[in-house]
């Protein structure tokens, strides 16, 4: 009994090791001020525009929705997504639906299709090309807005 007792702890701990070490190097499992939703944060400098998103989501023929941003101050550049420097007024957005995300933007338009009955919280949020989220004094610069599907 003592020796089973012994080879799980010992499991345990290897395992809790293995752990450790790999959402410590992992970068889409950290969390906390060093992430937004899946990637790093990049501060948009005083000395800079702050670019700016507005969303509206409308239906788009029979239980399909349509998503349109408004952007002010951001362009989108797919042909640049990946470059190591960070980019404060230009990149892609990316799509979150109930928290998931769901798609990486480059324009204003996307076609939702169905949603699931019920309230709906969608997020859109501005992201410099080499993937960070863009946050100004903190806060991410993000839009969110509920739709609400009764069926």
């Amino acid at each position: 009994m003592m020796k089973r007792a012994r080879s799980f702890i010992g499991f345990c701990i290897i395992f809790l090791g293995f752990f450790y070490f790999y959402t410590s190097q992992n970068p889409h499992s950290q969390t906390g001020a060093d992430q937004h939703m899946g990637h790093s944060y990049v501060e948009i400098p005083k000395d800079h525009e702050v670019p700016a998103v507005s969303i509206s989501v409308a239906p788009d023929g029979s239980d399909t929705w349509l998503l349109k941003l408004e952007l002010l101050h951001f362009s989108f550049a797919p042909e640049k997504v990946g470059e190591t420097g960070p980019s404060y007024n230009e990149g892609h957005a990316h799509l979150y639906i109930n928290g998931e995300k769901i798609s990486r933007l480059y324009g204003e338009y996307y076609h939702i299709g169905k949603l699931k009955e019920g309230k709906n919280e969608i997020t859109v949020s501005l992201n410099s090309n080499n993937h960070g989220a863009l946050m100004s004094s903190g806060k991410p610069v993000m839009a969110s807005m509920t739709v609400d599907v009764n069926q």
